[in-house]
């Protein structure tokens, strides 16, 4: 029995290198190192984006293609982005898959030799097919809001 579950919690772990979760972090970590090509392997041909903007009393919402999103990343410098997810919830189901979580997204700088860390927070989600033999972001939505407001 021991064993059993010994082989179980080892797939389990080794399913994590390679599952929805790990591909939804390789995602993140091209935003972090400001790599594009990595970016272009984990984003679906088909990929796009919906942002939620806290707006005054409301809302705003943005979509953004896979297009512009790899462009911005162009601009960008290693550090500049920094998304981590928050306690990650996986939902899978064969071929598709969810990965919910809260998330803290720093965009560190320096200005006239002052350093700033300004964050937003919020609901991050996305959505995955398994295509090509690989895990790939086919959707990526979230919230963006202050980090000290409340929830």
């Amino acid at each position: 029995m021991l064993a059993v579950a010994m082989l179980l919690l080892s797939t389990v772990q080794a399913g994590a290198d390679t599952g929805p979760l790990a591909a939804a972090n390789a995602l993140l970590d091209a935003w972090r190192e400001a790599d594009v090509a990595k970016a272009e392997r984990v984003l679906h041909r088909d990929f796009r984006e919906m942002t939620m903007h806290a707006k005054g009393e409301g809302w705003s919402i943005t979509p953004v293609t896979r297009e512009r999103l790899l462009g911005a990343m162009a601009g960008v410098k290693p550090g500049e982005w920094d998304d981590t997810l928050l306690d990650p919830v996986v939902h899978v189901d064969g071929t598709i898959a969810v990965v919910w979580s809260r998330y803290r997204f720093r965009t560190p700088y320096t200005e006239a030799g002052v350093f700033h860390d300004d964050a937003h927070c919020g609901i991050a989600t996305f959505q995955l097919y398994f295509d090509e033999g690989r895990w790939q972001v086919v959707q990526f939505a979230d919230t963006h809001a202050d980090c000290t407001a409340p929830r």
